[in-house]
C-alpha cells in the first residue's frame, strides 16, 4: 500500500469516531478499497504496458538454440570396384547457437510501436472517464441513501399526522360533531401512509446496499443536507463555452479519438504486409560431433549478415486484412462522432439542469411555505365550517409532497453540477469538496 493510501486508511479509521461519513470521505474510501475504482486502475496499468510491448518490436531479439542428438543407423556406400558396403552409424552431435536479430527496416513493427503509444494513452483516457463516472455514480448512490432516509422521515411524520387526524375525527364523531365519512377518509389516508412508510424503509435498505458496492463497506452514519442551500451561478454561464470544453477535454471523446489513431496504425500495419523487411543477424555457434571419418570434431564459428525477406503472395491475406482494418477504422471514426454528439447532448442537459434546478429549488421552497399556510387555513376553516376534513387531509399530503420534492430538487441540483463537470473532464477533488460543503447533519441507521 502506498504512503498516501496508508494515510487515507488511517484517517478513515479514525474519522467515524468523531463525525459521520460524508461525500468527500466516501470518495477517498472508494479510491482506497472500492472494487469498481480499483478495477479501473488495474485496467489502466495493463494498458500502459502497451508502450513497452510496441517498442519491443524495434529492439534486438537474442536467443539461444541448443541441440543434443544421437545418430544410430546404417549407411550404404559403394567402393572403387562398385561393391556396396554397409557401415554402422553410431555417434553423437551436440551444440548451441546464440543469435541476435535486429530489425533494420520493418514497417509493421514501426506501426506497432506507434500503436502501442496510442493504446497506452487510450488506457489513461478510459481510466479518467471511468474514475469520473465512478465519482458521479458514487454521489448518486450516496444521495439516493439521503433521499430514501428523508422519505422515511417524511412518511413517518405523515403517518403520525394522519393518526392524529383519525383520532381527532373519531373524537368529533363520538361527540356528535363528526361523521363516519370523516373517520373513514382519515383512516384511508393513514393506511396509505403506512404502506408508503414500508416501501420507503425497503428503499433505504436497498440504497445502502448499492452504496456498499462502491465503498466496500456500509457506513453506520452519513452526513445529510444542511438547511442552508446556496445556489451560485455557473462559471462560465455560457453553454457554448461548456460545449467547447467538453469537445476538447472530455475523457470519452479523448479515448475515442485515440481509438481512431490506433485504428489508423492498424491499417498501416496491415498494408505493410506487402513491404519487405530487413534484419541484421549476428550469430555464434559451438558444436561437437562425430562422424564415420572424424572423431570429436569441434566447430566454433561466428556469423554476421543481413537478411532480406520479400513477401510475394500470401493467398490474399494481406489485402483482406487491409480492407478489414480500413472498415474498422471507419467504424472508430463514426463511434467518435456519436460520442461527441452524446457528450454535447449530456453537457446541454446538465447545464440546463443546473440553471433550472436553481429556479426549481426556490419555487419549491415557496411551495413548502405556502403548503404550511394552506394547512393552517384549512384547519381554521374547518372550525369555522368553511373547509372539510378532506381539505385538511389534502393540505397535509401536499406539505409532505412539497418537502420531499424540495429535498430531491436539491440533490438533483448537486448531481447536475457533478455530471456537468464530468462531461467536460473536469470532475475532481474540488468538485467533490464543493458538493460536500452542502452536507453537515448526520444520519444514523
Amino acid at each position: 500500500m502506498s504512503g498516501e493510501r496508508w494515510l487515507i486508511a488511517c484517517w478513515l479509521c479514525l474519522a467515524p469516531c468523531v463525525q459521520a461519513l460524508d461525500l468527500r470521505e466516501s470518495w477517498d474510501l472508494m479510491q482506497l478499497q472500492g472494487p469498481t475504482y480499483l478495477s479501473a486502475g488495474h485496467e489502466r496499468d495493463a494498458a500502459l504496458e502497451n508502450r513497452a510491448i510496441g517498442q519491443s518490436g524495434l529492439l534486438p531479439k537474442i536467443g539461444i538454440t541448443a541441440f543434443d542428438n544421437h545418430i544410430n543407423g546404417t549407411q550404404k556406400q559403394p567402393d572403387f570396384y562398385g561393391n556396396s558396403h554397409t557401415n554402422d552409424l553410431n555417434y553423437a552431435s551436440r551444440g548451441a547457437t546464440l543469435q541476435l536479430r535486429q530489425p533494420l527496416f520493418n514497417k509493421q513493427k514501426m506501426a506497432e510501436y506507434r500503436q502501442g503509444q496510442y493504446q497506452a494513452e487510450y488506457g489513461v483516457a478510459v481510466f479518467d472517464g471511468k474514475a469520473q463516472d465512478a465519482a458521479v455514480k458514487l454521489a448518486g448512490r450516496y444521495f439516493d441513501v439521503l433521499l430514501a432516509h428523508e422519505t422515511v422521515a417524511l412518511a413517518s411524520a405523515k403517518l403520525k399526522s394522519f393518526n392524529e387526524q383519525v383520532a381527532s375525527t373519531q373524537r368529533r364523531k363520538d361527540l356528535g360533531d363528526g361523521t363516519v365519512t370523516d373517520v373513514d377518509e382519515a383512516a384511508a389516508r393513514r393506511d396509505l401512509a403506512q404502506a408508503e412508510l414500508i416501501e420507503a424503509e425497503d428503499s433505504v435498505t436497498v440504497a445502502r446496499r448499492l452504496l456498499q458496492e462502491y465503498l466496500g463497506q456500509t457506513p453506520d452514519e452519513i452526513a445529510t443536507l444542511q438547511d442552508n442551500f446556496p445556489t451560485p451561478p455557473l462559471q462560465p454561464d455560457n453553454l457554448q463555452e461548456w460545449i467547447i470544453r467538453a469537445g476538447t477535454d472530455s475523457p470519452s471523446i479523448r479515448a475515442r479519438r485515440l481509438n481512431v489513431n490506433t485504428a489508423d496504425e492498424e491499417v498501416a500495419k496491415a498494408k505493410a504486409g506487402h513491404w519487405p523487411t530487413l534484419d541484421l543477424v549476428l550469430g555464434y555457434t559451438a558444436a561437437d560431433s562425430e562422424t564415420l571419418s572424424t572423431q570429436n570434431q569441434r566447430n566454433r564459428y561466428t556469423s554476421a549478415g543481413v537478411e532480406l525477406n520479400i513477401p510475394l503472395y500470401s493467398g490474399g491475406y494481406v489485402s483482406a486484412r487491409a480492407r478489414q482494418s480500413v472498415a474498422t477504422r471507419d467504424q472508430a471514426e463514426e463511434d467518435l462522432n456519436a460520442t461527441r454528439e452524446e457528450i454535447i447532448s449530456g453537457t446541454t442537459r446538465e447545464f440546463r439542469g443546473v440553471q433550472s434546478g436553481e429556479a426549481r429549488i426556490h419555487a419549491l421552497e415557496k411551495a413548502v411555505k405556502s403548503s404550511e399556510r394552506s394547512l393552517e387555513s384549512s384547519k381554521k376553516g374547518f372550525l369555522a365550517g368553511t373547509s372539510t376534513n378532506v381539505d385538511i387531509l389534502n393540505a397535509q399530503e401536499q406539505i409532505y409532497t412539497a418537502r420531499r420534492d424540495l429535498f430531491e430538487a436539491k440533490l438533483r441540483y448537486l448531481m447536475a453540477k457533478l455530471r456537468l463537470a464530468a462531461d467536460v473532464g473536469a470532475l475532481g477533488d474540488d468538485d467533490i469538496a464543493s458538493a460536500n460543503a452542502y452536507l453537515g447533519p448526520k444520519l444514523s441507521f
